[in-house]
């Protein structure tokens, strides 16, 4: 295991590290930012390629550092130790707990997902926000969904705001990315019927039957749907406003209508993926 000492921004790691901010370069690379230890532990536990780890030992709680240590101490792993001045630098918001590290993006594809029985999906299309796609995939990942698929993404799902926003959880959610026909195609094949979120549907999403293959779909707020989801939506739904606001935040919208799939399902009420997910960081 490598160790060196850097306190200077004009370090070549450095500069690499903070250039990563950029999607252009992220995808040159194939590699992006992971900054947080719930975020980087689950990314080790999901078994992504993790390249390099910055500490800050001054930010990071011992415990944390003597954890970390053990865990690397059989992996051929670089450490790379920095000052606060430099960790600021590389941090992303207010919240630095002294680690950060450069791991491979994986490669997701819909191949990768494998429906079975009842499987639960989200799709979201055209999406921009990463504090959304983040706010998503932890509820995906509290209620057990069997995959969370991206279409017309317009942010990469390994953004580092993304990672830190899902809490590490992108890591853990069974995800894809893919064109709205090869979605569809998918969705087919297996014999997913899709329930979509419209403002102007006159169906309340807890009239809908969720019990059986479903795969929820919604829409970025401003845009909502595509015309090709209008057309292929087998159930249109709403969520009913009875205030001045017309809409909801997309990540709310979300929650509402996966815990409703859940709570029909029976899985609300002492569910093992709850008593999981209580358990976590």
């Amino acid at each position: 295991m490598h160790k060196e000492i850097i306190t200077s921004l004009q370090n070549d790691s450095v500069k690499q590290a903070i250039a990563l901010r950029e999607a252009k370069t992220r995808r040159e690379y194939g590699l992006t930012i992971i900054d947080g230890i719930r975020e980087i532990y689950r990314a080790f536990d999901a078994g992504v390629d993790i390249e390099k780890i910055f500490v800050c030992p001054s930010l990071l709680p011992e415990q944390d550092e003597q954890h970390l240590l053990a865990l690397l101490k059989h992996r051929n792993i670089k450490i790379v130790e920095v000052n606060e001045a430099v960790f600021e630098k590389l941090a992303f918001g207010q919240r630095l707990e002294g680690l950060l590290a450069l791991g491979r993006i994986p490669q997701k594809a819909l191949s990768d997902l494998k429906p079975a029985g009842t499987s639960l999906y989200v799709i979201v299309q055209a999406l921009e926000k990463p504090g959304n796609i983040g706010a998503i995939l932890r509820t995906c990942d509290a209620a057990g969904v069997d995959g969370l698929i991206l279409v017309d993404a317009k942010t990469d799902l390994f953004n580092p705001n993304v990672i830190r926003a899902s809490t590490g959880t992108v890591f853990s959610v069974p995800t894809a990315i893919a064109d709205s026909q090869a979605v569809l195609d998918f969705l087919t094949r297996y014999k997913i019927k899709t329930c979509s979120l419209f403002p102007q549907s006159t169906k309340n999403y807890t009239d809908v039957d969720f019990t059986g293959p479903v795969a929820i779909v919604l829409g970025s707020e401003d845009q909502g749907l595509s015309e090709f989801w209008v057309k292929h939506t087998d159930i249109d739904m709403k969520i009913p406003m009875n205030g001045k606001a017309d809409s909801l935040n997309v990540s709310v919208c979300g929650a509402i209508v996966i815990y409703e799939a859940l709570r029909q399902r029976g899985l609300v009420e002492d569910s093992p993926v709850l008593r999981r997910s209580a358990k976590k960081f």
